[in-house]
């Protein structure tokens, strides 16, 4: 239920007074004019660039997949000052969750994520739910300490400061700002979010903060606002449903007597719609109309990671068109708004501007986020279907370069000392296993149990010193997939960005048919899409009973349930006849579990028994709703990270060596395959790409000369040169090169010795030009790294495999050595809708 401050005057009392707007006197009075509003939304701390395998709603906004990696603050920073240098009048909004995501939060809790946005001129951010993951405290002495642009919360009726152990977030934040653009009188609103903050309404509300219901809020800032601006903007991290609602209005459940001031105002008055008890009585529960509100010209929304492009067009109350932006997620994007605006005729009576046209476009952040062109010729028909040509290309090479020296060197300076913190503290580059295809977090076509959520709840349930009979992990805790490539202590911090830890429990049989029933419920919600990952257990989320038991169809509690529907009831569990609160007494409701065909271990739940289960700590203290283990007192903390639990599982999966010689298991004595039907098994592709592993590391070590193909390979010796024009030979380096001269235009000698072009050669005098090179040994392409194939990262030249690690030289010439991560859907989890 969302809740209502009905003192909302109160919170008009206790905020800012209203600033004072200085600067040049503009006199822009019935005049047309451009705003260019920049907005991003949920960065996540992704300030480094980051693999990843961009979907198609991704490469529909421009993304390439051979352009990575993506996003990162460099990019980001240089893109939003040329766009500020392109507009007149700019302004730059966050829709928050700029915490939390990517490592360089967990070693410094959000300080470098603030001086960021802070370098790049921001103009106001709203608080995201994620901005409090390392407490209260900590968001309020990052703000304090690191941002110098305002945080904005309207919707947060903070706890009064002064009290003993207040945490003093209400000195950080405010309910809006406005700022003068040249002129145009911008009030911005800060709308933060309610629905994924437990802490407001659990443990004490230990985040000391009142929600107050959002439509109320916005209405009663708009008036306040409006007589002494042109445009207002909201600025959310509520939700894209929420964001529609504020301005279309939504339905809602209340008591009467809380409601019913809203209800008998004269103003935009709420709609009763429903009464549930006597009428009149305000104890009785009554279904409300809330209307939206009028007078919002644009919302730049946040939360949900999406991209909306073009902007939805939402119609309030009055009639007027709002504008409706979202920006998506993760550095990935940077979206533009440009607004034609008609000033009113007599400035400072309130009439406020009128937005005529808008344009909005969004920016893709990959290795050619500054060429468009580029962009343009990767979906050229020559040379679209043809994989590899794209990047192959000397031009796009090139472009990628020139991208990359526009960076902004200012945040360079600023991330310097944090990356080389993480990788003192982290190791992130360490190779710990190797993933031939991806590994998905989600599953794609049941609805069911997921690849990475198998192996992950299987980390947990085997991991020493757990031990238990089972184990569940909430779906939404895992926040990446396992890309195709080397798998690194990076990529597994983007799986499990949270430090949860691996808590034991024990639950009885009934608690254990409660914890089923709530996943299927709360699945039910979505989709029917399973959120939750389970191992060492089987069951089957009914979502057909889910919305059954939502009729609350009555039934007489006397009668055992037996005048509940008989029909169509074949697979469903059995009727019960529950007590309803808000019937007559004897009066029930008709329910069945949810949650059916529970196994664990291969054999039915017990309800009389006891069961040991692993979970993660957050849900084990109710978060997500869980709270049948809110309730329950066994909780032991084990202190094991999720994370090192899957590292260390993985560590143990069988090596392409182990599955070509026909081992049944690893050294660690670990199964090689999944369990499928009933009998272990080695998915094809993975028997596949083994083979190809072992053919290239074989072909790495065919001797030419007193070399071996993968010691030509190391010295540059490959078929694509040194792209320097008339440079083929160790020879015509020493010739062309003097101390510090450039060779062509794409290679320095400095790059030329790098690739083996000197006197000395490869101690192959034979073997002395690229094409001999080739024709001696030409290796194939061998394992994806993420990024390139290894091929490529021994003989280097290739600007999209980044910086080739030790570690992954190491893996490249020894591919077969490396565990295996193979994981698959394997029923665990079923479904049924109907």
């Amino acid at each position: 239920m969302r809740r209502v401050l009905l003192g909302l005057s109160c919170a008009l009392a206790t905020a800012s007074c209203m600033p004072v707007v200085e600067g040049q006197d503009y006199n822009l009075a019935g005049q047309e004019v451009r705003l260019t509003l920049l907005h991003t939304s949920d960065i996540h701390s992704r300030l480094i660039p980051y693999d990843f395998a961009p979907l198609k709603t991704d490469q529909d906004l421009g993304l390439i997949p051979e352009a990575g990696p993506f996003g990162g603050a460099t990019r980001m920073a240089a893109l939003l000052k040329r766009e500020r240098e392109k507009g007149d009048r700019v302004i730059h909004l966050d829709s928050g969750d700029c915490f939390q995501g990517a490592p360089i939060f967990n070693i410094n809790t959000g300080e470098v994520e603030f001086k960021f946005l802070s370098q790049t001129r921001l103009d106001a951010a709203v608080v995201g739910n994620h901005e409090f993951d390392a407490g209260a405290l900590n968001f309020v002495q990052r703000a304090r300490d690191n941002a110098t642009f305002p945080l904005l919360a309207a919707n947060y009726m903070w706890n009064d400061w002064r009290q003993v152990g207040s945490n003093q977030a209400g000195l950080e934040t405010e309910p809006y700002t406005i700022r003068n653009i040249k002129g145009v009188r911008v009030g911005v609103i800060g709308m933060a979010n309610i629905s994924s903050l437990n802490s407001i309404v659990e443990g004490g509300n230990s985040l000391q903060v009142t929600p107050m219901e959002q439509n109320e809020v916005v209405r009663a800032y708009v008036e306040l606002l409006r007589p002494v601006t042109d445009l207002i903007v909201i600025v959310s991290h509520l939700g894209l449903t929420e964001d529609q609602d504020v301005i279309q209005g939504y339905e809602a459940y209340y008591e009467y007597g809380r409601a019913k001031s809203f209800v008998q105002r004269a103003k935009s008055p709420w709609q009763v719609l429903e009464w549930f008890g006597p009428e009149g009585d305000e104890k009785s529960v009554v279904r409300v109309l809330i209307p939206g509100v009028s007078g919002v010209d644009v919302v730049l929304g946040g939360h949900l990671h999406v991209v909306l492009n073009p902007p939805q067009l939402l119609v309030d109350p009055s009639g007027r068109k709002v504008v409706l932006a979202h920006s998506g997620a993760f550095a990935k994007y940077v979206g533009r708004l440009e607004l034609v605006v008609k000033m009113p005729e007599v400035a400072g009576e309130g009439e406020g501007a009128e937005v005529l046209s808008q344009d909005y476009r969004v920016f893709p952040l990959d290795a050619l986020w500054c060429n468009d062109a580029m962009r343009r010729y990767r979906y050229d028909s020559s040379i679209f279907w043809t994989e590899g040509q794209f990047i192959q290309n000397p031009d796009v090479r090139a472009a990628i370069k020139a991208c990359r020296d526009q960076e902004d060197r200012n945040t360079t300076q600023l991330l310097q000392p944090y990356i080389l913190g993480m990788d003192f503290k982290l190791q992130l580059t360490n190779i710990f296993s190797y993933a031939p295809r991806d590994v998905q977090r989600r599953n794609n076509s049941s609805g069911g149990d997921s690849p990475l959520g198998n192996v992950a709840a299987d980390s947990m349930r085997k991991r020493r010193r757990v031990e238990a009979e089972m184990a569940l992990t909430n779906s939404l805790g895992i926040r990446d997939n396992l890309y195709a490539g080397v798998v690194t202590q990076e990529s597994m911090f983007n799986v499990f960005p949270f430090e949860n830890t691996i808590n034991i429990m024990y639950l009885s049989g009934k608690e254990m048919q409660e914890m089923f029933n709530f996943v299927a419920e709360r699945s039910a919600e979505r989709g029917c899409v399973s959120q939750a990952q389970i191992s060492g257990a089987r069951f089957t989320m009914d979502c057909a009973q889910v919305q059954l038991n939502d009729l609350r169809i009555p039934c007489t509690r006397a009668n055992n349930a037996t005048d509940c529907p008989t029909e169509n009831r074949a697979g469903h569990a059995p009727w019960q006849c529950l007590e309803d609160e808000s019937s007559a007494a004897g009066e029930g409701r008709c329910y069945a579990n949810p949650g059916t065909d529970i196994q664990i271990n291969s054999n039915a739940l017990d309800p009389n028994g006891t069961y040991k289960i692993a979970v993660n700590d957050y849900i084990a203290k109710g978060g997500s709703g869980f709270n049948v283990l809110k309730r329950n007192t066994t909780r032991i903390e084990t202190g094991i990270s999720l994370r090192d639990s899957l590292i260390g599982y993985m560590q143990g999966f069988c090596t392409c060596q182990d599955i070509l010689d026909g081992n049944a298991t690893s050294k660690s004595g670990t199964r090689c395959g999944s369990l499928i039907n009933g009998k272990w098994t080695v998915a094809d592709q993975v028997v596949g790409f083994c083979r190809a592993a072992k053919v290239f590391k074989d072909e790495l070590a065919v001797e030419v000369g007193a070399c071996k193909c993968g010691d030509l390979l190391g010295r540059g010796f490959d078929p694509t040169g040194c792209n320097a024009q008339g440079v083929t030979t160790p020879e015509q380096a020493q010739q062309a090169c003097i101390a510090g001269k450039k060779v062509g235009e794409k290679c320095t000698c400095e790059a030329l010795a790098e690739r083996g072009y000197n006197p000395e050669g490869c101690n192959a005098p034979e073997i002395d030009t690229p094409a001999k090179a080739q024709a001696a040994c030409a290796p194939a392409t061998g394992p994806y790294s993420g990024r390139c194939s290894c091929r490529d990262v021994l003989a280097g030249g290739n600007p999209i495999c980044g910086t080739v690690t030790p570690e992954l030289r190491s893996f490249c010439e020894n591919p077969t050595s490396m565990s295996v991560a193979d994981a698959v859907e394997d029923g665990r989890i079923g479904r049924r809708v109907k």
